[in-house]
């Protein structure tokens, strides 16, 4: 599998805004997920071939409290560093 993988003490930083107003936001370190990403990839590739590629998605690690709920409207910001953001408007 070529590629480097992201550093352990690589930061990922939610945010959550609605209208002008941050509602919730957090960060959290990859060094803080179970399973190492080479770990997964390793399970990935275990019992199929990807020749096109794949992705691999593991959530953030971040999770707001039970009482939170997004609405309508709400824009959402993933950021992880030296890698960019990933900005998701709820119902549009």
């Amino acid at each position: 599998m070529p590629g480097t993988p992201i550093s352990a003490d690589t930061e990922i930083q939610i945010e959550i805004r609605r209208g002008d107003d941050k509602v919730f936001a957090d960060t959290i370190l990859i060094s803080r997920m179970k399973r190492t990403h080479q770990e997964l990839a390793n399970y990935l590739f275990m019992e199929m071939s990807f020749p096109a590629g794949a992705y691999l998605m593991t959530g953030t690690g971040i999770v707001p409290p039970d009482s939170f709920t997004l609405n309508y409207g709400d824009v959402i910001a993933i950021t992880i560093s030296n890698i960019g953001t990933l900005t998701n408007q709820v119902g549009k």
